[in-house]
Parts: structure tokens; C-alpha cells; sequence
């Protein structure tokens, strides 16, 4: 049976949080045959790539470093015209992969959709702090977020030169061509992780936004592990 969406999990040394990810994938209400699980291994050290396969999902290997080129990969090999993004340490609700067909279905001119997110192990205040951020954020995050195949196809594919704001720089490029609808009853919960790690990869993050806007290209091109490069 043709695959209605394919779904991509770039995974780096994620044998903790990885299974729990999987299993919200495996338990979706939309028929398990009109979608896939494609994880993307890049390069982990540990168990990340068994798990998954133990899980009875897919798993294609990414040689080169970074998150851009681990989702990149994923596109590559999915079978089907939309493709789905979220990460290792998430969780996504039983009605997100209908939720994200039910929003694509509204219009043809619909090119992505993207949600928001919670944070499952951030204490309340935080939590409450970064969602109310976030809340304001127009970009496709890019651990809940879908495109066609065909979006991809008319900006050219990702710049693999791109990776601290593949989201920022996704969803530019997506508007010129195509209607993107920010569904904020799509939520997934992720571990707020990312926000307790390095202030120096906060500023890089905000400065490439900025040259982005400016330039229309990051001012860094340095690729970190993908736990660390996701938007």
C-alpha cells in the first residue's frame, strides 16, 4: 500500500528517550499502513539504531555529522509526498499524524504544517516561561512539523550549509511558495534539554536568524550533534 506520510526521527545517542518516542509513533489512530517510521541514525555510539529496529521501524544511517544532514536524509529515502518531522526525546499525541493529514487536506495550496510544543521535564515556571515564548514563534519547529515532497522540490531541498536554523530558514523559504498552517492544537512534548545546554549556541542561533533575515544565508555553518541542531 502506498504510504499516505512518511515520518523522519534524526537520532543521535538517544538510546534513553528514543523507545518512548517510537512508541507514540507506533500507537497512532491512522491505519499503520498508510504511514512509516524512518529513524535516522547519525553515527550513534550506542543503542539508539537496535531500539529502533527492535521497535520494527527503519533505520537508514547518515555518515555526516549534523542535523541537516540526518533530516536531509530522511527526505531522501521517504516513500511518501508528505514527510513528517519530530526528535528522539518526543512524544506525540495517538491523533497527530490525522491531525497533521487533516490539516493539509484544507487546501492544496497548503505546503507545511507545524504545531507547538510542551515540555515534559521542565519545572512548572520554566515550562510555563518558555511556551509562553514560543507561543509568539511563527516558525515550523522542526520536531512537529510536515511538508509536501513537492515544497522541498520547487525551493531546491535544504542547504546542507544550513543547520543551527533549519526551521527558521525552512519556513522562509516555504512561504514564498506556499501557504503554512501553525495548528496550536498540535502539540508534542519534548524534553526542555535544549534549553538548560549552551548560551553560546542560544546567541549562534539568534545571530544566524538574524543574517538569515538579512542576507538570506547563516553566518554558521558548524554542525553539532543532532540533539543539539534541532529547531
Amino acid at each position: 500500500m502506498q504510504k499516505v506520510i512518511s515520518i523522519t526521527v534524526p537520532a543521535y545517542n538517544e538510546e534513553e528517550l528514543i523507545g518512548g518516542c517510537l512508541d507514540s509513533l507506533l500507537t497512532q489512530i491512522l491505519d499503520k499502513d498508510k504511514y512509516e517510521i524512518i529513524v535516522v541514525d547519525n553515527n550513534s555510539t550506542d543503542l539508539t539504531a537496535i531500539i529502533a529496529l527492535e521497535k520494527g521501524v527503519r533505520v537508514e544511517k547518515e555518515l555526516k555529522k549534523g542535523y541537516v544532514h540526518a533530516i536531509r536524509k530522511g527526505i531522501e529515502v521517504a516513500n511518501a509526498n508528505i514527510i513528517a518531522f519530530t526528535d528522539a526525546d518526543c512524544r506525540v499525541p495517538t491523533n497527530w499524524v490525522a491531525k497533521i493529514l487533516d490539516d493539509f487536506s484544507t487546501s492544496p495550496d497548503v505546503v507545511a504544517v507545524g504545531g507547538k510544543l510542551a515540555f515534559y521535564d521542565l519545572n512548572p515556571i520554566l515550562n510555563r516561561i518558555v511556551r509562553i515564548i514560543l507561543y509568539f514563534n511563527r516558525a515550523l519547529p522542526g520536531n512537529n512539523m510536515a511538508v509536501r515532497r513537492e515544497g522541498f522540490a520547487r525551493i531546491g531541498g535544504i542547504d546542507p550549509q544550513v543547520n543551527l536554523t533549519v526551521d527558521f530558514w525552512l519556513t522562509m523559504k516555504l512561504r514564498r511558495i506556499g501557504k503554512i498552517i501553525i495548528d496550536r492544537h498540535l502539540v508534542v512534548e519534548t524534553s526542555g534539554r535544549r534549553f538548560r545546554g549552551s548560551f553560546s549556541s542560544d546567541i549562534r542561533y539568534f545571530i544566524n536568524v538574524l543574517s538569515i533575515l538579512i542576507a538570506s544565508k547563516p553566518l554558521f555553518y558548524d554542525f553539532p550533534d543532532v540533539r543539539e541542531g534541532t529547531g
